[in-house]
Formats: structure tokens, sequence, C-alpha cells
């Protein structure tokens, strides 16, 4: 065993079904070294929703169909009502095992949400292992654990023993900005440090806010994809008039990716690799597909206004994180504010170098 016992809880009104999945799903894992389960059943539709909420369960196998009783009606819609309870309260995947599959087919979103009929009983220890392979539930749980921790912690050794200099007569609630701005730069420590070259990691998606700024990634009412050049701090104090956009244009349209596709040479994708996708400076700045977003280049060269209004219109897919964000801006202004100057004739200097070695020697 791991040390780890994962709960599922079985939802589900007819007794005798919800003791023939516990016994499925337990017989599935007994002879499984690495997954120790513990399952119990729920028959009623509240209650049972009510250990999810307090965080009573890790996984949830929940019914679909209320049968008819002497206290109510039959009601084949009270799986899916607490489905999206479950949804608005807190994560934990989700296996329908109900005779309206159809009911919920929409809702299917694996390995997180699965929706087997009820002759698929054989198939609920697989669906049960599937999530817990996917270590959502391992992740969430470590998050929560990490930032309690953090907080816990300032509270007791920083904040506690310095109140009064904390809150000073002010709002004792803006100790609230205190403890936030200490959690999120121990988050972005640990973020930074467990960076990939994902691009899953290059991206916040959907943006996290509806407030624009630099780096989100917006695509216009013609499918043409733009991104944000303004500075925070000008969204920040509404103090801006326009808006900056650089054009991002995909990548298997641009000359230097149709230079290599032609001739597949090393030089050309030594170029390509150079020049677009892994530049930090010059004109192009890489971005690359994940979700919706193609391969895209943004060209610095190709910018332009639009008002706030023009931005609206506009649909923010992505926020580039920290400190691809901040990366981008101090590319951009090192291409608009860059300043040519004649080069120095290095056959000069080498000749100059040549003579000063001879004297010393």
């Amino acid at each position: 065993m791991t040390g780890k016992t994962w709960r599922v809880l079985i939802i589900d009104d007819n007794p005798q079904l919800a003791a023939d999945a516990q016994r499925e799903i337990v017989d599935g894992f007994e002879k499984n070294p690495d997954i120790d389960v513990e399952v119990s059943i729920e028959t009623d539709f509240d209650k049972g929703f009510n250990i999810v909420k307090d965080g009573g369960s890790d996984i949830v196998v929940l019914d679909v169909r209320r049968d008819a009783s002497n206290l109510a009606p039959v009601d084949e819609t009270v799986g899916h009502a607490v489905f999206l309870e479950i949804k608005e309260a807190r994560f934990a995947p989700v296996i329908f095992w109900t005779a309206l599959p159809g009911n919920v087919e929409e809702e299917a979103m694996a390995p997180l949400v699965a929706v087997l009929g009820k002759g698929d009983i054989e198939k609920l220890p697989a669906a049960v292992e599937a999530a817990i392979a996917s270590r959502a539930i391992d992740t969430i749980a470590d998050i929560e654990n990490h930032v309690t921790s953090v907080l816990t912690k300032h509270m007791w050794t920083e904040l506690g023993p310095h109140w009064a200099e904390y809150t000073n007569g002010a709002d004792p609630a803006t100790v609230a900005q205190v403890l936030i701005s200490r959690l999120a730069r121990v988050l972005d420590e640990d973020r930074e440090q467990k960076f990939t070259a994902h691009p899953s990691h290059r991206y916040i998606y959907p943006p996290a806010s509806g407030m624009r700024s630099p780096g989100d990634v917006m695509r216009d009412p013609d499918g043409d994809w733009w991104v944000v050049l303004t500075p925070a701090c000008d969204f920040e104090q509404k103090k801006f008039e326009f808006v900056l956009l650089a054009r991002a244009g995909r990548l298997d349209v641009h000359k230097k990716y149709l230079g290599w596709t032609e001739a597949k040479s090393v030089g050309k994708w030594s170029e390509l690799r150079k020049d677009v996708l892994m530049a930090t400076q010059g004109r192009y700045h890489y971005l690359p597909a994940f979700r919706d977003i193609p391969d895209l280049v943004i060209d610095l060269e190709n910018v332009r206004s639009v008002t706030s209004d023009g931005l609206g219109a506009m649909e923010a897919v992505a926020s580039l994180v920290s400190p691809f964000s901040e990366a981008l801006l101090v590319q951009h202004s090192h291409f608009r504010g860059r300043i040519g100057v004649p080069d120095l004739d290095p056959e000069l200097i080498k000749r100059r170098l040549e003579s000063a070695q001879s004297i010393t020697a």
C-alpha cells in the first residue's frame, strides 16, 4: 500500500445496486498493491452531497435517477443537479453510474468525469483508477496544504508578534493584502522552480481577470490574433486612451518557417530557431500552440492602437504568465528603442592590436 487510502463515495438510492458497486470496486483493488480504497454508500442524494462538500470523499460514484418512493416521485435529474452542486462546492472526480447515461453524456470529461451505464459495473474500478492516476486530487490537496502552511506560519511568526505595526490604526482587514502578497511570492517562487518547457506553463488559460494586462492573447472578430503591449500600470490606473497591440501571425505562413520547410536544411532550421522560435530580442517572438491557440509569431514591427471599445470587441483567450509577459515587454522596448550606429572597422582594430603586440615583443 502507498499509505494513502482513497475514499470513494457511492450515491445511489437503490441499496442493492449500491452494494453491488461497492463490492465491485473493493474486489477490483483487492490485489492492487499500489492503491488502497475505502468505499462507502449514501442512499440520500442531499446527504451524499453534504459529505462531498465537507471533504468526506475523494471520488464520487453518482446515480442520476431517484426512484419513486412513498415520500417523493421519480426524479431523473437529481443526480445531475448534485453534480452541478459539487462543481460549485469543491473538486472531486465523479463517475456517473446510471441507467440514463444519455442524460449526462455531455458532462463526460475523462479522466475526471466518466459516464457509465448500469450494465458497465465491471468498468467502475478502471474509472476510479483513472481518476487517481490523473493526480488531480493529489495536486489540489498539495496546493491547499501548502497555502495553509504559508499563511499559518506567517501569521504566527510575523503578523501576530507585530500586529500593531502592520495595522497601525487601519482596518485590520488590510492584513489580507499582506498575506496575499506573501502567498503570491511564495507560490511564484515554487512555480519558477518547477517550470518545464510545456506550453501550458506559459499561459493562464483562460485569463484570470476581466482587466486586461500586457501579454494578453486576443482574438478579434475576424479571427486574427493580437497580443497586448500596453504596460499593466496603465490598465490599473485607468489612464489609457488607446491600447497598443502587436499582430501575432500563424507560424506556418511565416517566411522563415516556409524557408525551412522548402529547404529542409540545417542552416534554415538554425535560422528559424534563432530568429523566431528562441528569440528574446529582435522583431519576432514565438508563442507555442496550446488549446485553440495555434503556433503564433508576434511581429513587433506590426503594431496598432485600439480604443477600449475596440479592445472590448476582442476575445481574451489567454494571458502570458510571468516572466514571459515581462520578457515580451522588454523585447518590444529594445526593438522599438534601438539606435543604429556605424560599425567599427575590425580590420583596422586588428592591425592596431598586431602592431601593439610586435612593439611589446
